[in-house]
């Protein structure tokens, strides 16, 4: 109750800062701006536009006639960036005045190459792609569409330098770079989910993939802003959740996704309107799944049941906003235990159905006047309420998981006169209260995490130079909720502080081309479970012993990559090494439980390891409409102390295809292939690599000026049966057969 009434008061105190006097209490009328947006084949309108301020975090679709609004702004410089999917992103600068509308003209060139549009993750404020100082990449519209998964980690498979870890197409986490679990932060709307997806491989990832707006990547350390957990990257889907914009009318999007794999189907959508000066958001998905067919078989305990709901208000003022949100999301999903009659390693017979609830309520605001040296201020907090049981197949509860996190980032972005070298910085602090929860039969245990950090980084520019610098400073405390474990004797709290800072440069050379290099030293605190863990895991078949003792994680990572944007070509490659002391991983020792002699036994070790490799990502206009896609991606992983492989290290992959795209419509064919991975860890095996085709066709329409696309693909032509390395499931079944997916969406 404590707590609830110091984010009341917070939220009270931000709703008198966004009241102040803005540019209508000064004596005169707020501004606004009023465009219009054409293509440059013929002027004529283009409707279903994103159109963005970048400064104030507004957007706004284009209606039938091309035009857009965005009323109630205060004076100043702002820059209008419009993206659509078949046109090259445009940038416009405009100097509102007070009174008065300004007007401004945006020009989209139509582009068959997919061009990346904005990016606001680790950024400190919305940028184009070819502004971030680290490999980067994004999801959004018809190319979102088009990679849509089952959940997360499906949808970012085959881009540049990530996989997933598969337990099922529930329990599957991304992984960058060859680094997974506490090391990639998941984020929804730049927050933390406050699940438990990254402590084992059974574990979901409780964020819905069909109603994101787009999902946004950085591979590599991304400790600045994030801290912890981003030694590996940082994935955030977005979707605004607590509106920033006032829209003129009701707008929406539905989007339906079925497929023959699972015989699933998965609906979803949401609603954005306005009540005067508050704008108002409703989000509602559905998703449910029989089990997944393999080129081998049905494979058992894979069904998925769920749902995600979500509800936001702002109230919106001409120099700020302030609004909350609540979401409640519920997942029921299995996790097979044996393919036809052979037994996965450790399972249960007849596998195990988990049972998950995440309940967020969280809250955003914004100043956008200056206030003392700072233009910008930002705050947002998060309660989340996560529960998990892992049901076996008696009907009884093997282990209950229970995890309430609350957490709340404060951020003052500040930038300097034009024409000075110093252009623009921020700096900002951030907190976490964790209390983790367990009971039955768990390798886990109880205790509490608390986190406090600062970070500041700013940036430098020359006329075709910029430099970023910054650093950041971490303090968490971890505390046992038992005074002892039976396996691990007497448990004391830990604490960790540490430093972490990046120096990173873009270069310009000639216009359409970036060249970029970063040097990141990050870290990672060891989790509860790698700390206090002492038994069962049933659902990832596994006893996990914890080492108290443990250290933390040091990364430092070196990236150096390019960039290429002409009218018909777009792509990004990047070479990198990270070295990380007291790389924390679970040795298996070859022995079995103690109580059933049945689950073997993992123990948190730390080591010195060393990860390196290069991806790249290419789209190219070879003919008329016809685009050359190709990308790949290869790590290699060791540990230098014993100078062995790291486990789950993915092998290399690549894949090369064709698209026509005269505009309303599209072909495509491709090939994607892995090579087989024979370097492997202790107690893995080598995986044997694999070719799959895939096709897919598309149409888009508009209906009075709103946007509408159909995607009917196939996946696995020939219905290979192929394995996965990092499969947990690959010693005795296959990976998902041939599946035709149809997706559809409409935005009105």
């Amino acid at each position: 109750m404590r707590n609830k009434s110091r984010i009341f008061r917070a939220l009270l105190a931000l709703a008198a800062l966004a009241r102040a006097p803005d540019a209508a209490a000064q004596g005169g009328a707020a501004g606004a701006v009023h465009g219009v947006v054409t293509s440059s084949a013929g002027a004529q309108p283009v409707a279903g536009v994103s159109v963005r301020l970048l400064e104030l975090g507004r957007s706004e679709l284009s209606h039938e006639d091309g035009s857009f609004h965005f009323e109630r702004i205060a004076a100043g410089t702002y820059r209008v960036v419009a993206t659509r999917a078949g046109f090259a992103p445009a940038e416009r600068t405009v100097v509102v005045a007070a009174g008065a509308p300004t007007a401004v003209g945006i020009t989209l060139t139509p582009s068959v190459v997919a061009i990346p549009g904005l990016v606001v993750t680790g950024t400190g404020r919305a940028r184009s792609v070819d502004e971030i100082y680290r490999p980067a990449s994004v999801l959004e519209e018809t190319e979102l569409m088009r990679r849509l998964g089952g959940s997360v980690a499906a949808t970012l498979a085959n881009e540049p330098g990530i996989s997933q870890r598969y337990n099922g197409p529930a329990a599957a986490q991304p992984v960058i770079r060859g680094l997974g679990g506490d090391r990639v932060l998941v984020l929804e709307d730049g927050q933390r989910t406050g699940d438990i997806s990254s402590t084992s491989g059974d574990h979901a990832v409780t964020v819905e993939a069909l109603t994101a707006e787009r999902i946004e990547v950085l591979r590599g350390p991304a400790g600045l802003l994030y801290g912890s957990n981003a030694l590996g990257g940082v994935i955030n889907v977005v979707r605004e959740e607590v509106p920033r914009t006032i829209p003129e009318g009701f707008s929406g999007v539905a989007t339906a996704q079925a497929e023959t794999v699972n015989r699933g189907a998965t609906v979803g959508g949401s609603l954005l309107g306005a009540v005067g000066s508050v704008a108002l958001r409703g989000e509602l998905s559905g998703r449910t799944a029989d089990d997944t067919r393999t080129p081998l078989g049905a494979l058992p305990e894979t069904q998925v049941r769920g749902y995600n709901a979500s509800a936001g208000a702002s109230w919106i003022g001409g120099n700020g906003f302030i609004g909350a949100a609540v979401r409640d999301y519920a997942l029921d999903y299995g996790v097979p235990g044996a393919f036809n009659g052979a037994l996965i390693p450790g399972a249960h017979e007849e596998g195990v159905t988990i049972d998950l609830r995440r309940s967020v309520v969280r809250a955003d605001g914004a100043w956008f006047a200056p206030v003392g040296p700072f233009g910008t201020i930002e705050w947002d907090a998060q309660y989340v309420r996560f529960e998990q049981d892992e049901i076996e197949r008696s009907g009884s509860v093997g282990t209950s998981f229970g995890q309430l996190t609350a957490s709340s980032n404060l951020m003052a972005h500040h930038r300097h006169q034009a024409g000075e070298i110093l252009t623009e910085g921020t700096v900002g602090v951030w907190g976490l209260w964790q209390d983790h929860r367990v009971a039955g039969s768990a390798g886990s245990a109880p205790a509490q995490q608390r986190s406090l950090a600062a970070f500041a980084f700013e940036e430098l520019g020359w006329e075709s130079f910029r430099l970023q610098v910054g650093g950041r400073f971490d303090w968490t405390g971890i505390e046992p909720l038992n005074p002892s474990s039976p396996v691990l004797g007497e448990l004391r709290e830990r604490s960790f502080s540490a430093f972490s800072g990046s120096i990173a440069s873009l270069y310009e050379p000639m216009n359409g081309v970036v060249l970029g290099a970063s040097l990141s030293r990050a870290f990672r605190t060891p989790s509860i479970p790698e700390l206090f863990s002492g038994g069962p895991h049933l659902a990832d078949y596994s006893f996990n012993i914890g080492n108290p003792e443990l250290d933390p994680e040091y990364g430092l990572g070196a990236d150096l990559f390019a960039r290429l944007r002409l009218p018909r070509v777009s792509a990004e490659g990047a070479v990198y090494r990270n070295a990380i002391e007291n790389y924390i991983y679970y040795a298996r020792t070859g022995q079995l439980d103690p109580r059933l002699n049945r689950f073997p036994v993992y123990q948190a070790r730390g080591d010195e390891a060393v990860l390196y490799g290069a991806e790249a990502q290419l789209e190219w206009e070879l003919l008329d409409r016809v685009v050359l896609e190709t990308g790949g991606s290869y790590v290699h992983g060791n540990r230098s102390g014993a100078d062995e492989p790291l486990t789950g290290i993915p092998a290399g992959h690549g894949s090369v295809g064709l698209r026509y795209d005269p505009g309303r419509y599209y072909v495509s064919l491709a090939w994607e292939g892995t090579a087989r991975q024979d370097r492997i860890g202790e107690f893995e095996t080598v995986t044997p690599g694999h070719s799959l085709w895939d096709a897919g066709v598309g149409l888009r329409w508009s209906v009075r000026g709103n946007p509408h696309t159909l995607i009917l693909q196939a996946q696995n032509l020939t219905d290979a049966a192929w394995y996965d390395h990092l499969s947990r499931i690959k010693e005795v079944a296959p990976q998902p057969g041939r599946n035709v997916q149809l997706v559809y969406r409409a935005s009105f």
